[in-house]
């Protein structure tokens, strides 16, 4: 139409819009560029080819790897790209240390195109290879030993925290399983549950019987752990329950009824009778140890009233040692049973006789 421009500036606007419409597709069709490698491929795996993903022709074309090194090259020329001489390896990617379980994992590359028959400026091509896991790690306990205490005490069915065992691989590679082996001795005492906690594993040791310190105080399983793997890979560790002692066991003498005679002018301090009093709870890990080390035996004074206990009797507590006679009132008992004259081993009038002598116990 007359007076009617070939530069419409309307049409120049929509043809701005049109081409950094295309530049922002093309750039993002260029970035959308994802791959899929296993871990610990050998060197000069092919992982993708950029000209055939790009539609480029296979000459013509300057490929060079921007991001990526030491894990990935480039092929100049096709734009291929593989693996080197540096393994890749999922569980010490910086990006991939610290994943939340489930989530992938992923290495990032840019690789800058060069047109070399239009003299173009370079183009940057982004991406990410999706590095999948391979099961090439064993779970591993802490320690090759793991210690539990349990009292002896304890009840049937209470359970006890297990150390886990870690798994460096994810997902089905991870930790799957645990398996509790144990001698005939803790088979009927020791048993293992293993609970789910939010796609983890935890095992708990569950007391089953009546445990006895005196009778037997530790006891050696061995517990497994499976991947979930194919093949699997385990690892297996000795796990040692050590029965902890409680005051579960009173006093014992080894008669009910102990005789003495001593003379009725005996010096204060003077041994009158000496008795093992053994304590059925020994001091030491070894019971029969215990019984024929005399220092394991405790000696506790017999004159006690019914409601006097060792440690009631003094403020030191029982009185361990030999029974001698304390510095306080005896009365001499006379052959016809009679009760003579009071009178104390130190007053100097001291007898001649060997009768026994009887405790003046206050009224």
């Amino acid at each position: 139409a007359p007076g009617k421009s070939s530069h419409d500036p309307m049409e120049q606007n929509l043809l701005v819009m049109l081409f950094w419409l295309l530049v922002l597709l093309r750039s993002s069709a260029e970035g959308s560029i994802l791959y899929r490698v296993q871990e610990e491929q050998p060197p000069n795996t092919l992982i993708g080819s950029l000209a055939a993903d790009q539609g480029l022709p296979d000459s013509g074309h300057l490929y060079k790897l921007e991001v990526g090194a030491p894990y990935l090259r480039v092929d100049g020329k096709t734009g291929d790209i593989f693996t080197t001489e540096i393994p890749i390896d999922r569980e010490t990617l910086r990006d991939c240390r610290m994943l939340v379980r489930g989530k992938p994992c992923y290495l990032e590359f840019e690789v800058s195109v060069t047109d070399l028959i239009q003299n173009q400026s370079p183009r940057l091509i982004e991406g990410r290879i999706e590095v999948q896991d391979i099961n090439d790690n064993t779970p591993q306990f802490p320690s090759s030993v793991l210690t539990i205490s349990v009292p002896e005490n304890t009840i049937m069915g209470a359970l006890f925290s297990i150390p886990l065992a870690t798994d460096r691989d994810s997902d089905r590679n991870g930790v799957s399983d645990y398996a509790l082996t144990a001698g005939q001795d803790a088979a009927t005492l020791f048993g293992l549950q293993v609970a789910d906690d939010r796609g983890g594993k935890i095992p708990q040791l569950i007391v089953l019987g009546n445990l006895d310190r005196e009778l037997k105080d530790s006891y050696d399983l061995t517990i497994k752990t499976v991947d979930g793997g194919n093949p699997q890979r385990y690892s297996s560790a000795l796990l040692r329950v050590v029965v902890t002692d409680v005051n579960d066991n009173s006093p014992k003498f080894e008669k009910l009824t102990y005789e003495a005679e001593v003379l009725e002018n005996s010096p204060v301090g003077h041994s009158v009778l000496q008795h093992p009093h053994r304590r059925v709870t020994f001091s030491t890990n070894n019971p029969v140890q215990d019984l024929q080390d005399a220092s394991q035996h405790s000696y506790y004074d017999s004159g006690l009233e019914e409601s006097e206990t060792p440690s009631s009797k003094s403020s030191s507590g029982p009185r361990i040692g030999p029974l001698t006679l304390p510095e306080d009132h005896y009365e001499r008992t006379t052959p016809d049973g009679s009760i003579g004259e009071s009178e104390h081993p130190e007053n100097g009038r001291g007898g001649c006789c060997d009768e026994p002598l009887t405790k003046d116990r206050p009224n």
